[in-house]
């Protein structure tokens, strides 16, 4: 019974592990061939259960007692000689089919196969040297039931071992070859163990470096990752990836630490192809740069334009205020009347231009100040008048007599938005009417807001066309309204204010009816008496009258431009103010002046050739050749955004943007003289 118990190892251990090592090494075995490799298995230890029926197994066996210990004596028959056949087989199968998996199936572990060569010859080469040295020396030793009791011991938890260790070690050797970044894997020491295909492809000497040594320092090409590996041993912080380029790629190389469950056992370095990425962010900030550079570009076009257009209206409105004031012939005060007109729309259009440049810019200020609500609409009215008038329209007017009398915000700002909405309606309006409407919309506190309300009876605005509306340069319908004039910044210049007030533009409009334009703003209330009937106080029509300046005689001025026709305009323009003005077409001349006469204010252009404006003040104040207390106004046809701020802190006392008129620099000449006149 223990000779039958014994055989089944025999019959059974060896043909289960072949079976083991085929589907580790995963290679598909046949069906038949399985069941075959079985039956043999069950045949052999078919004739090991009959041994004692005949004399095929063992021909005879003997039970002795020698010294008082007992001992079995076999002689073998022709099946135990094919028993140890089919072991053999087995043996060699298992050993051929690890050596055609090391040659045919390299993804398979490496170390794993090595394990099991080394078990299956040593224990076949243990157990049969050990029965044939026992034989040599004349001494039968029984070495089979303690063999298969070992061996099938250490086989079954070895393979267990192996066969959980190979499972996650082909999932992580997957993972590791067919990853798309490179891994390069080091010990604790920086000896160098193993990398990916990635990471060979990307450094080639990675292919020849030997494992379990230290990679060349004079290598090129391991200069980034050794460079990364020492300092992140060192330091075990990663501030930013290292950055390895290579044929035309860009790789971000982390280091990191390798753990064997807790204990960090190594190092690993991970290259990622950031190529993609690179370019974008590449591209994408010369995109900003180019953004930025043309963004400049416009502002510095818008100031030049500004200053060159500026310019001649300086003088075409300055000469003609003065043709105003001194001709007595009706008809040319007519003609001097339609240049005014045709001068200040001119300018209008400038203006818009860079009112947009400066909401575009995020450099558009909201400047709030107490104002007069009655002035404010009045002004606002009166703008877009005449052009109502001119078209036969009705403009009519419905303001909430009990609305706050004085009010606090930037009138100027919301001025704007009304006068672009009222121009806006009427351009698009040709009979019919066009009607503000003003009303409390609520209040809260000592806060009110305003529901300001622009209604037409004009074109209208289709409902596809609607997005069209607040498109920069564009207009709704182009061919329709080819002949309508203006920038097509209008609405646009109106949802940049609003958005900068915390409002926002409301359309409704009816195709071929009309449209209505409002918005809700919010003002701080000052006097909170009613403005009453506007009919009775806002509509009284004033005969126009010839501003007339403050008088300030004995005052001496200097007018510095490298324009002839501005210095004329400037200098009629101060005289009637009766003081002595002096005039300079360079800033050299200027300081020359300057040497010679002290002077109470000096308007001084900033665009000047050789010497501009800045430089000029600069040399001034750098010599001492201004007296304390001169008044130094910047001149400047620049109104781009900032202008001021800049000229402030260059050292100018004040800023006045051309074209000059009498009341713009009256009210300089009032703002600094005054208290003294």
């Amino acid at each position: 019974m223990a000779q039958k118990i014994v055989y089944v190892g025999g019959c059974f251990l060896h043909l289960f592990l072949l079976f083991g090592i085929i589907s580790l090494c995963n290679i598909k075995l046949h069906p038949i061939v399985r069941a075959v490799m079985l039956g043999c298995a069950f045949a052999m230890y078919g004739a090991v259960l009959t041994m004692d029926k005949g004399t095929l197994f063992y021909k005879k066996v003997t039970f002795v007692m020698v010294d008082g210990v007992g001992s079995m004596i076999k002689e073998y028959g022709p099946l135990h000689t094919v028993f140890y056949a089919y072991m053999i087989v087995i043996m060699v199968a298992s050993v051929g089919v690890l050596v055609y998996a090391l040659v045919c199936r390299p993804d398979t572990s490496i170390r794993t196969l090595y394990v099991l060569i080394v078990l299956d010859v040593v224990s076949v080469t243990v157990f049969f040297g050990t029965r044939a040295i026992s034989r040599t020396i004349g001494f039968e030793i029984e070495t089979m039931p303690a063999f298969y009791i070992i061996a099938e011991t250490v086989f079954l938890f070895l393979f267990r071992r192996i066969r959980l260790y190979d499972i996650s070690a082909g999932i992580s050797e997957t993972l590791l070859e067919e990853g798309t970044g490179g891994i390069v894997c080091f010990d604790r020491s920086g000896r160098y163990l193993v990398a990916n295909k990635s990471a060979k492809r990307v450094i080639p000497p990675l292919t020849k470096a030997k494992a379990d040594a230290f990679l060349d320092r004079d290598e090129e090409q391991y200069d980034v990752i050794l460079t990364a590996l020492h300092i992140f041993m060192n330091n075990e912080i990663v501030p930013e990836p290292y950055i390895l380029e290579k044929d035309d790629k860009i790789y971000e190389v982390t280091p990191n630490h390798l753990y064997d469950g807790r204990r960090k056992c190594g190092y690993y370095l991970l290259m990622l192809d950031v190529t993609k990425d690179r370019m974008y962010s590449r591209s994408m900030k010369e995109a900003a740069e180019s953004a930025i550079a043309a963004e400049k570009a416009k502002s510095s076009f818008l100031a030049q334009m500004s200053h060159e257009i500026r310019t001649p209206i300086n003088a075409v409105l300055g000469m003609n205020e003065m043709i105003l004031r001194e001709c007595k012939d009706d008809d040319i005060l007519e003609y001097s009347e339609n240049i005014q007109s045709a001068g200040k729309t001119l300018l209008l259009l400038i203006n818009s231009i860079l009112d947009f440049s400066k909401i575009e810019s995020g450099k558009m200020e909201i400047v709030p100040v107490k104002y007069s609500t009655v002035d404010m609409i009045s002004n606002c009215i009166n703008s877009v008048a005449p052009r109502a008038i001119s078209k036969s329209l009705n403009l009519m007017k419905h303001i909430d007599p009990n609305i706050p009398r004085e009010l606090y915000g930037d009138d100027v700002r919301v001025a704007q938005t009304i006068v672009n909405l009222l121009t806006n309606a009427v351009k698009y309006t040709e009979r019919g009417s066009v009607t503000l409407s003003i009303r409390e919309e609520s209040r809260c506190g000592n806060e009110i807001y305003l529901r300001i309300e622009v209604k037409d009876t004009g074109i209208g605005i289709k409902e596809e066309d609607m997005g069209k509306l607040f498109e920069s340069f564009g207009r709704v319908e182009e061919k329709r309204n080819r002949n309508i004039e203006g920038t097509g910044l209008g609405m646009s210049i109106v949802t940049g204010l609003l958005d900068m007030m915390n409002s926002k533009l409301e359309v409704d409009s009816v195709y071929g009816k009309g449209s209505t334009f409002s918005f809700v703003v919010g003002q701080e209330i000052m006097d909170p008496r009613p403005i009453g009937d506007f009919e009775l106080k806002g509509t009284e029509k004033k005969k126009t009258t010839i501003h007339e300046p403050i008088k300030i005689p004995g005052k001496k001025i200097l007018v510095v431009d490298d324009n002839n026709m501005n210095l004329k305009v400037a200098s009629r323009f101060l005289k009637l103010s009766e003081v002595t003005v002096d005039v300079a077409l360079s800033g050299a001349e200027a300081i020359e002046k300057v040497k010679e006469t002290k002077y109470d204010m000096i308007f001084l252009d900033h665009m000047m050739p050789k010497m501009d404006g800045m430089e000029t003040l600069a040399k001034m104040r750098k010599d001492k050749l201004l007296s304390d207390g001169t008044i130094v106004i910047a001149l400047t046809a620049n109104a781009i955004t900032g202008a001021k701020e800049t000229y402030l802190e260059a050292g100018f006392d004040d800023y006045m943007s051309k074209p000059i008129d009498i009341k713009g620099v009256d009210d300089l000449l009032r703002k600094y003289f005054e208290s003294n006149s």
